[in-house]
């Protein structure tokens, strides 16, 4: 019987929509090793770039302005993984969805798929847009910031609002190139982005023959343009055709069988996410009422972090493709050997990880604050050490995560979140920052830190048992 290579260095997929005949017929191509690696390594790579540009802003912030600012690029950071996130309403539900029907060699379902979703994010930036500008200065009193950093939150936020319906393109785009199996195209989108952004803002933060000196505003500029240059390209890859998939106006209006059907997966996962942004938008908000200092080596940990966070996403990001592709090609067996494979690999790349940022906290703040602001380096470096310790936990939420996503199961997620949050990580912040006049124990931002790390623990050993559950096998898609 013949099969086809229906993805771009992905698994071979038989033609036949008959589940019987899948299953007999399906013959995987090379190891789930290397097909996890293969898939997962472009995006370490784009992933890697993402974390630059982020680098980038905290340490031209951390170097040449000041304090204040550098609380609100901690800020800013959370507002972009909340536009991140609002995002998921669409690509969380197009991956699985291109991935389903790559699996089942059906590339003209997956190419209507991937033109709603691009159509549906275009509508959904541009709603996101006219509302945020509106509730921008409103968010950023709501995270309990004043004075400087206020206004310099609001202003970042504001600009990039500009350029959400490119986000968003860049988004759904990616999320479905991704579900045909390839991740190399959204790997060389982000050098675009990285490039313009970080060239831009060192250009404009400190001025550079005829370019003005614009400080922190040139942070925002630099990030806005950067995004702005990556949603243009990848309508510019679809618009002329990429692994199968290709974009035309006609392809893009929308058609609500299809849209129900994509927002059925992504809205809870949307929730999900939504949620843990939100979240994390109220655990900054009680950071932020210890101070700019505690805020700033918070988000300076952060960023060391971010190593572990991009490191495991590749693998999240493989998982999620090869669960929704085998599960299209009728091979449960072999969706959770891939989810297995991928989880273990993230597991020991995370536990080098943490050994790494447990023994050389220090330096690593040092890289970033170039010797200033000592109290900053204080107050984070022994922060970084805790979350050392949850980085296998870490590992555990993220990778499997992915893979109940490609497979279409997205409320257990949303609801552990919902937990994890509500029930452990806010409540113990709550407390352990609490004043010691009081009655608190007053641990500070350590306390915030021991919060998440018990909230984290809590969180992977839950998606875990969901995951060996194996109910996601039968998830309605």
């Amino acid at each position: 019987m013949e099969v086809e290579d229906a993805t771009e260095g992905g698994v071979l997929v038989p033609i036949e929509e008959d589940p019987e005949i899948l299953a007999a017929t399906f013959r995987p191509k090379g190891s789930m090793v290397r097909q996890v690696f293969r898939l997962s390594g472009p995006v370490l790579v784009e992933q890697s770039l993402l974390y630059l540009v982020g680098l980038s802003d905290t340490l031209l912030t951390g170097r040449y302005l000041s304090v204040g600012h550098l609380a609100a690029v901690t800020n800013a950071t959370y507002i972009l993984w909340f536009l991140g996130s609002l995002m998921t309403i669409v690509s969380v539900g197009a991956t699985a969805l291109v991935a389903r029907f790559t699996g089942a060699g059906d590339p003209e379902a997956a190419n209507r798929t991937c033109q709603q979703a691009i159509g549906l994010a275009l509508i959904f930036g541009t709603a996101v847009l006219v509302a945020g500008e509106f509730a921008a200065p409103g968010l950023i009193r709501a995270l309990n910031l004043e004075g400087q950093s206020a206004r310099s939150a609001t202003l970042f936020l504001r600009v990039v609002l500009l350029v959400t319906p490119l986000l968003a393109a860049t988004t759904a785009g990616v999320a479905c190139l991704r579900g045909v199996g390839d991740t190399r195209t959204g790997m060389w989108v982000m050098i675009l982005v990285n490039a313009v952004n970080v060239a831009l803002a060192w250009s404009l933060v400190r001025g550079l023959g005829p370019i003005p000196r614009l400080g922190f505003t040139g942070i925002a500029i630099g990030t806005s343009t950067g995004e702005a240059f990556g949603g243009l390209a990848v309508l510019l890859i679809l618009a002329r055709g990429r692994s199968g998939l290709r974009l035309d106006f006609a392809g893009m209006r929308p058609d609500w069988s299809r849209a129900r059907r994509i927002l059925r997966i992504s809205l809870p996962a949307a929730g999900e996410s939504l949620t843990n942004v939100l979240c994390q938008l109220w655990f900054l908000g009680l950071i932020n009422r210890l101070g700019a200092t505690a805020t700033a080596a918070h988000g300076v940990a952060i960023r060391c972090e971010a190593l572990a966070f991009l490191t495991v996403t590749a693998f999240s990001i493989a998982a999620s493709t090869l669960t929704g592709q085998y599960l299209g090609a009728g091979r449960p067996d072999l969706a959770a050997k891939a989810g297995r494979t991928a989880w273990g690999i993230g597991v020991a790349l995370l536990v080098a990880v943490g050994t790494l940022i447990y023994f050389q906290a220090g330096a690593m703040f040092d890289l970033f604050l170039g010797g200033n602001q000592p109290n900053v380096v204080a107050e984070g470096v022994p922060v970084l050490r805790i979350v050392a310790f949850a980085l296998p936990f870490l590992a555990t939420l993220n990778v499997l995560n992915g893979a109940l996503r490609g497979a279409g199961d997205t409320r257990w997620p949303w609801a552990i979140v919902l937990f994890g949050y509500l029930g452990i990580r806010l409540p113990l912040t709550y407390w352990l920052t609490w004043p010691a006049a009081e009655g608190g124990p007053e641990l500070g931002l350590r306390g915030a830190w021991l919060a998440m790390f018990c909230d984290l623990s809590v969180r992977g050993i839950l998606v875990a048992a969901r995951f060996l559950h194996g109910g996601w096998k039968t998830a309605r898609v």
